[in-house]
C-alpha cells in the first residue's frame, strides 16, 4: 500500500510538471512554447502608421491575428475598447494631428482601395485605422465612435477571398485583420507585405498541428 501511494504521488508530480511546461509561454510572441511563432517573424518597415481599435473579446482570442501584426510591423499601435470614452485620448490625438487618416471599414461611401492607389498616390495617407473583432463587434465599435466619421473611409474589393480557414466567420470572403492590413499597406504605400503572409501561413500551420496533436 505504501509503495502504491508513493507511485501515485510521483505520477501526479510528473503530470503537474508536464502541464506546467505546456502552459509556459514565449516572452516575445506570448504563444505557448510549443507553438512559438518567433522564428517566422520578418520585420516589415511600414511608413503608414497602423492603428488597431480592438474589441476586448479579441485580446484573449487564441486565433486573433493582431498579435502577428504587432510582431512584424514596425509602425503599429493597438488600442482596446468599445466606446468613444475608451478611445477618447486617441481621438483627441488624431483630431489635432496634421496626419491624413483613413478608416478601413466598408461603409457605403467608402473608397475602394486597389494597387492603383499606390501607383497614382492620390490620397497621401499617413495613418490607417482598422477595427478588430467579429463583424458584429466591429459594427458596434463603429456605431459607438462617431468621431471616426471625421475621416475618410476606405474598403477592399469584394472579390478578395480570405485565407483564414482556421477561424469561422459569418461573412463570405471575410478577411482576418492581418490580411486586411496587408492589403491596405500594399494599396497605400506599395509595401512588401509578403513577410506578413508567410507569418500568417506559419501561424495557421502551427495551429493545425497543435489541434491535430
Amino acid at each position: 500500500m505504501v509503495c502504491h501511494i508513493r507511485s501515485a504521488g510521483v505520477k501526479s508530480d510528473i503530470v503537474h510538471f508536464a502541464e506546467s511546461v505546456m502552459r509556459l509561454k514565449c516572452h516575445r510572441c506570448h504563444y505557448p512554447l510549443k507553438t512559438c511563432i518567433c522564428k517566422h517573424v520578418t520585420p516589415v518597415f511600414n511608413r503608414t502608421r497602423v492603428i488597431v481599435l480592438q474589441h476586448p473579446a479579441e485580446t484573449k482570442h487564441a486565433k486573433n491575428t493582431v498579435r502577428l501584426l504587432q510582431l512584424a510591423l514596425q509602425n503599429v499601435d493597438c488600442y482596446t475598447g468599445k466606446t468613444a470614452e475608451d478611445f477618447a485620448p486617441l481621438a483627441k490625438q488624431l483630431t489635432t494631428d496634421s496626419a491624413t487618416t483613413v478608416v478601413l471599414y466598408p461603409v457605403q461611401e467608402a473608397i475602394e482601395l486597389t494597387s492603383a492607389h499606390y501607383l497614382q498616390n492620390p490620397l497621401k495617407i499617413d495613418t490607417l485605422i482598422i477595427i478588430d473583432g467579429s463583424w458584429k463587434q466591429a459594427y458596434g465599435i463603429y456605431k459607438r465612435n462617431p468621431w471616426l466619421n471625421q475621416f475618410m473611409f476606405c474598403c477592399l474589393p469584394d472579390d478578395i477571398e480570405g485565407q483564414y480557414d482556421i477561424r469561422k466567420t459569418s461573412v463570405s470572403n471575410g478577411l482576418s485583420s492581418l490580411e486586411a492590413v496587408a492589403l491596405g499597406l500594399q494599396s497605400l504605400e506599395g509595401a512588401d507585405t509578403l513577410p506578413l503572409y508567410r507569418l500568417f501561413d506559419a501561424f495557421k500551420q502551427q495551429w493545425s498541428l497543435h489541434t491535430e496533436g
